[in-house]
């Protein structure tokens, strides 16, 4: 009798992998996301830095010959082309990665960069990459400056309800972004605390999917990246998308859709992936244990008590009312706008590059360079197209490599998509929403 095919392993240029015993410095969760995918696409980009001979030497030890199998059979990693990694003999195969000449000169151009940053502060390579020193005086700051909002908020007073939130905001996106692409510490535990960072716009665990399973590897890929199918009865962010009559208005209806954004992400999206079992259509769910669950959904209960249960438990219901509302509505709105602006305007949809590296580029979109409010406010999102290339390295160094990135790009003629401010960004993105509101001919 043949054996049942597992879904533990994960596969990586189309070989597969049981890292099961495998002690990951990225931790537990890091090895919990590429399980039973295609993980080539996350496997090379958070591994940019790393020795390619101690890579591989340290792989072939978990290669396995049991049956195995994707828990997603359309999951085949075929999106992207890595240049002759077959045809490598083995001795060069364990000491260059399977990337384009154009992604090599980004890799040897950002890795100096940060020996030249290791050898200055005196740390290793990859803790270089990290959150500095200074980085986590601001994250202390904007923690003190949160806590200190939370005695007036329990109290009622009215100015909390709409200073806390702000606060909240700027703290949680300058922490938990980078935590859950593990690029605030080298210590798994310290990331993955620091997701929970996030309570008032996602779940850690939807984030994964949504985010660095799905949206990383796959950006503006159709049907495979989750954030082109959110609310897709309302909103057409793709021409491959079906346009409904709805559409027409999404030119308008975006500003209710952002006010209730993060709520939908914080408690819809958790019930919808776990009835379905995939993310917006696009990205399955990881095996989970009923403890898991158990866990995950006592969590968001909690979430939901303490935003929006709790205010009328200590108030009047006006300001119940007001407490359990206008906080989330405000971090959500501060969530679209440094989001939604990244990958969704006319540049950037519908692009496309079988290059993994190049195709992160081309569905980027880099804005507010030059200004530091814009940076804080969006934690660092605004630097989009550096993050995207490189994920596991902390935001804070991102002003620094985007003349680097922005230099090879030109060199290679590959299309750098720069806007000078939020603003200009922001009006990129009504256009996008006006342009793909329009009936298509055919349609």
């Amino acid at each position: 009798m043949a054996a049942k095919p597992i879904t533990r392993a994960m596969r990586i240029h189309n070989k597969w992998y049981d890292l099961q015993g495998f002690d990951h410095p990225g931790g537990p969760v890091m090895l919990d996301l590429g399980k039973g995918r295609d993980a080539t696409g996350l496997f090379e980009s958070h591994h940019p830095f790393t020795s390619r001979r101690r890579l591989e030497t340290l792989m072939a030890k978990y290669e396995t010959d049991v049956p195995c199998r994707l828990i997603d059979p359309n999951d085949t990693g075929e999106e992207f082309v890595w240049p002759e990694y077959e045809q490598k003999d083995s001795l060069l195969a364990t000491t260059d990665a399977p990337i384009s000449d154009f992604a090599r000169e980004l890799r040897d151009r950002v890795r100096a960069y940060f020996q030249a940053e290791a050898k200055r502060r005196g740390v290793s390579l990859i803790q270089a990459t990290k959150a500095t020193p200074y980085r986590w005086a601001e994250i202390t700051v904007l923690t003190l400056l949160f806590l200190a909002t939370l005695p007036a908020a329990f109290r009622g007073e009215l100015w909390s309800c709409f200073v806390m939130p702000v606060v909240y905001w700027v703290l949680g996106v300058n922490t938990f972004h980078d935590a859950s692409h593990f690029g605030l510490s080298r210590d798994w535990r310290v990331n993955a605390a620091w997701t929970y960072v996030g309570f008032y716009f996602s779940s850690p665990l939807e984030w994964y999917h949504q985010h660095v399973i799905g949206h990383h590897v796959y950006a503006n890929i159709p049907n495979k990246d989750p954030d082109l199918y959110h609310n897709a009865t309302m909103e057409r962010h793709t021409h491959t998308l079906r346009w409904r009559p709805a559409h027409k208005h999404q030119n308008k209806t975006w500003v209710p859709i952002w006010a209730i954004g993060t709520y939908a992400m914080n408690f819809l999206k958790p019930v919808q992936m776990y009835i379905s079992g995939e993310y917006n259509r696009s990205v399955k769910m990881i095996e989970l244990t009923p403890t898991r669950v158990a866990l995950h959904f006592g969590g968001r209960a909690l979430v939901f008590f303490v935003c929006h249960v709790l205010p009328f438990l200590l108030f009047p219901l006006w300001k119940a009312i007001l407490f359990a509302v206008v906080p989330v509505v405000m971090v959500s709105c501060s969530f679209m706008l440094s989001s939604q602006v990244n990958h969704l305007t006319h540049e950037n949809i519908d692009q496309y590059s079988s290059d993994f590296y190049k195709h992160q580029v081309l569905t980027g979109h880099t804005f507010g360079h030059t200004s530091y409010a814009t940076y804080m406010f969006t934690g660092g999102l605004n630097y989009q197209i550096e993050h995207h290339l490189f994920p596991c390295v902390n935001h804070c160094h991102h002003h620094a490599l985007h003349p680097i990135v922005k230099e090879v790009c030109a060199k290679h003629g590959v299309f750098f998509h720069y806007t000078p401010s939020l603003w200009q960004a922001f009006n990129k993105y009504l256009a996008h929403l006006t342009e793909l509101s329009v009936k298509p001919a055919a349609a």
